[in-house]
């Protein structure tokens, strides 16, 4: 393989990712959905060979992802969260254990089951807040709640993630394996909570002695290290890189310089592995999309009727209930990444992802016009006072 055809196809792949997005995103197609069917679209004219060339990126994206979540947080912040349990639990409870039910009825393979469950169950963190941006949907009164809502989906998604990708690996649904995946995380969390204040006076020191300039190699190579180590360990590499994530000071300026400056990296890691995760996918037979059909029928369903039930558990009278049920029916990158733990699981995943992001991002946008159509604004029956 000749080094200038490398980098020909990689100018390639990324300029066709590049013209497909902005292209679909004047149809406001979410970029994760322009990225997969570009890597759909890829197959008939990138050669395989040509795929190891983004293989670091492609790697790297989900230490990064996981990373960036985790410096959303800290073990304060993680601790705060008692509002939004039980509308998470409602979440979780209606839409975990139908789609595994519904799954394992049509494929009578409980691990498949288990990974379907889980990749279905979270409602995409990346569109749903880029939305709430775009369309400046912030000062809206569900938004708050939306964001607690997706923040508890992360953190049981790790959890799930932890568990789940010792089980996909291994081939064995025992007792033993997941409570050892469990036993594991928590002696993660221990470990990382007791290193705190460690961590805390690492980067007070790198703040006063280091040129920010060096600290996207330290802080990339961290990451890369906790990512080989923790495969090494048997370890979720998910759980560790977010984990590294809480040990950073929100209040620090090495918070503030990692997200000016991997927030590009990050970006451009992810949007490899979405390219990547549909160019290397195999549709060999037309059964996964049967279950794919049935299963996006339920967790739309599903994730409607948790949301408004949530919504209403939260304090929401009906209408911004049935606003934010509109507004959270999109799947996305947490779904690609249970997928990627088990190769069965792909096709039906990507299927799902790709109709209800684009579905949930046109209800999205028109979830405040339907709800005041369905609820309209009570207008007061008084008449105005009179002027004197």
């Amino acid at each position: 393989m000749h080094e200038s055809h490398k980098l020909i196809y990689s100018g390639i792949i990324l300029l066709f990712m590049f013209s497909l997005a902005y292209s679909l995103s004047r149809l406001k197609v979410p970029h994760i959905v322009s990225f997969m069917l570009a890597g759909l679209l890829a197959k008939g004219f990138v050669p395989v060979e040509y795929s190891h060339t983004f293989a670091l990126l492609e790697y790297s994206a989900i230490a990064l992802l996981f990373f960036f979540i985790g410096l959303e947080y800290s073990f304060e912040r993680l601790a705060g969260m008692l509002r939004v349990i039980k509308p998470g639990l409602i979440d979780f409870i209606l839409n975990f254990f139908p789609i595994l039910a519904l799954a394992y009825l049509l494929s009578k393979d409980l691990i498949l089951s288990l990974v379907l469950a889980s990749a279905l169950y979270p409602s995409s963190t990346a569109i749903t807040v880029k939305l709430l941006m775009d369309y400046k949907r912030l000062i809206f009164p569900e938004a708050d709640f939306m964001i607690g809502l997706l923040i508890f989906e992360d953190l049981i998604s790790i959890i799930l993630l932890s568990v789940l990708s010792g089980l996909a690996a291994g081939g064995d649904i025992g007792y033993q394996g997941a409570y050892k995946s469990i036993a594991t995380m928590l002696v993660v969390f221990v470990a990382f909570y007791l290193l705190r204040d460690i961590f805390k006076r690492a980067f007070d020191y790198m703040e006063k002695k280091l040129d920010e300039n060096l600290l996207v190699f330290f802080i990339f190579g961290l990451l890369l290290l906790a990512v080989g180590l923790s495969h090494q360990m048997g370890i979720s590499e998910a759980l560790v890189v977010f984990m590294l994530g809480v040990l950073v000071p929100e209040d620090s300026r090495v918070f503030k310089y990692i997200e000016t400056s991997l927030t590009s990296l990050r970006e451009l890691s992810m949007g490899i592995f979405f390219f990547f995760f549909t160019y290397k996918m195999q549709m060999e037979s037309s059964e996964g999309l049967f279950i794919a059909f049935l299963l996006m029928l339920l967790v739309l369903t599903t994730k409607f009727a948790s949301t408004f039930l949530a919504s209403l558990a939260y304090g929401f009278d009906k209408r911004v209930a049935l606003r934010a049920s509109l507004s959270f029916l999109q799947r996305g990158e947490f779904s690609l990444i249970f997928a990627s733990l088990y190769p069965p699981a792909k096709v039906v995943v990507f299927i799902v992802v790709l109709f209800t992001s684009i579905l949930g991002s046109f209800n999205f946008v028109s979830a405040p016009k339907l709800t005041d159509f369905l609820f309209p604004k009570k207008r007061s029956s008084k008449a105005p006072p009179q002027a004197p």
